[in-house]
């Protein structure tokens, strides 16, 4: 990422010299207006920031409200939307320069409204027609719910949002709209999809002390895969106490996780349980063979009790049970949200980041599976200033590319708790690379469901479960399809 950004970074400067030169014998008289700040930040990083583009417009004060999750979330509550003041934090200090900058551009005041239950509470002041809120950040599953109540505002429609631009995250854009609609999506304002992403943490020591590969290597030799997972899982494993049994609290193992990587295995192999078509609608896609080769080749990392700690299986704490056994160092990888990576700052062992494998070598990319725990921006039917909120939301999401996203993977990740740069490298993957699938976030039919149940049985007969699950699947999806066109 640095690199590329170095790159774009002497183009754009080039560029800007040949424009210079070019017109210096047109210059006129009165010098173009900049603003200071910005060209000092530019001339200190080398960085060309990009701009929105916005009319030059000063409001009367007035607050944006955004309703987001509050403290009872724990780690998942809300952090990167509103900052009372600096203390030191990377995140909070980068929004709050963030928010000072947008305030005191276009003279708003961004507040925000900490909720229990962000989904129920927006769904009850727009039905009552109330504008509460001008934006909501509910996860991705309340959002959908929303979205086919016809309580939200086509982003697509919003003045001055130009979702085309690099600070909207162009998977989310194009992979959650139905019929050119969309209702909810994410950018560079929020970190939590980031935070949400499902990664792999691999165990350094563990490498050196059995002569394993190098994964990053194979991640740069596309020979990062399902099957070179399991092979140097099954290398480690071992039954320390010779009992015959392998213990959740005493053995060493490949893998440590839960029940989620089986989505991290179904997007990490490029499967989808919709695609769309010309016309932007969803087309159910898990009737092939690709699907049947991840259950084959993936069951051992869901099911197989000498090789994974599955947390779901054992009824383990994803945090008291499940990160202790790789924190103390006796698994090789482990499955887990991004966040984890924060989590494991006082981890002693020095551990790297990968991409979840590809299921072969034949594989176009890395793929990444994106938890529903994820927040997502949408802005409610009964905004009363659409203009007004368009303008701030696409300069607030401009603006955070260089200090809120700056922070979470520059400072948060690899300064503060990453143990290599190699790491960072892997990050580039694995955020370019995320899959937001609308069939699995409103699960029609439980499709994704029974695949769960076949992958954690090692039930390759899937096609049959499939089968008995289509016909229900299609009656929800085109009720869904439905309703965002009546919206």
């Amino acid at each position: 990422m640095k690199f590329t950004r170095l790159l774009s970074a002497l183009m754009a400067m080039l560029l800007i010299t040949f424009l210079a030169l070019g017109c210096a014998d047109n210059a006129s008289d009165t010098p173009k207006d900049t603003t200071s700040s910005d060209t000092a930040a530019a001339e200190e990083t080398g960085e060309v920031e990009l701009q929105p583009d916005l009319p030059d417009v000063k409001y009367d004060g007035e607050d944006i409200i955004f309703l987001v999750r509050g403290v009872s979330f724990v780690e998942w509550q809300s952090q990167d939307i509103f900052a009372e003041e600096q203390d030191g934090e990377p995140i909070n200090d980068a929004v709050y320069t963030r928010n000072v900058y947008l305030e005191e551009t276009y003279n708003i005041k961004i507040q925000e409204f900490q909720a229990t239950d962000p989904g129920n509470q927006a769904k009850k002041s727009i039905s009552a027609g109330s504008d509460d809120y001008q934006v909501v950040m509910a996860n991705t599953s309340e959002s959908a719910t929303l979205a086919s109540q016809n309580l939200l505002y086509n982003l697509n429609d919003m003045p001055y949002m130009d979702l085309t631009k690099p600070w909207w995250d162009q998977r989310s854009v194009e992979q959650m709209s139905i019929g050119g609609k969309l209702f909810f999506c994410t950018g560079d304002l929020s970190i939590m999809a980031n935070d949400a992403t499902w990664i792999l943490m691999f165990n350094k020591k563990l490498i050196d002390d059995y002569s394993l590969e190098n994964p990053y290597d194979l991640v740069y030799d596309n020979k990062w895969t399902v099957d070179k997972m399991v092979e140097m899982g099954r290398a480690v494993s071992s039954d320390i106490d010779g009992d015959g049994s392998f213990k959740w609290d005493i053995d060493q193992f490949g893998f440590v996780t839960h029940e989620s990587s089986c989505e991290g295995f179904f997007f990490g192999s490029g499967c989808n349980i919709v695609t769309k078509d010309e016309d932007d609608m969803p087309i159910l896609n898990m009737a092939n063979d690709r699907v049947i080769t991840v259950i084959e080749r993936a069951t051992p990392l869901i099911s197989d009790k000498t090789l994974v700690v599955n947390g779901s299986v054992q009824a383990l704490s994803p945090t008291l049970q499940m990160q202790p056994v790789f924190e103390s160092g006796r698994s090789l990888f482990y499955g887990e949200v991004m966040q984890c990576i924060i989590r494991l700052r006082a981890m002693e062992i020095d551990f790297g980041v990968l991409p979840f494998p590809k299921l072969d070598q034949d594989q176009d990319e890395y793929n990444h599976f994106i938890h529903v725990t994820a927040c997502m921006l949408s802005v409610p039917l009964t905004n009363t200033d659409l203009e007004k909120t368009g303008i701030l939301l696409e300069a607030m999401s401009a603006k955070s590319t260089y200090t809120l996203q700056e922070a979470y993977y520059d400072i948060c990740l690899e300064g503060k708790f990453m143990r290599d740069e190699e790491s960072a490298g892997m990050l580039d993957i694995i955020l370019k690379t995320r899959n937001y699938d609308i069939g699995y976030i409103y699960n029609w039919g439980n499709l994704f469901t029974s695949f769960r149940t076949s992958i954690t049985k090692g039930d390759t007969d899937f096609a049959s479960k499939y089968a008995k699950a289509e016909k229900s699947a299609v009656k929800a999806m085109e009720k869904t399809i439905s309703s965002w066109l009546e919206g």
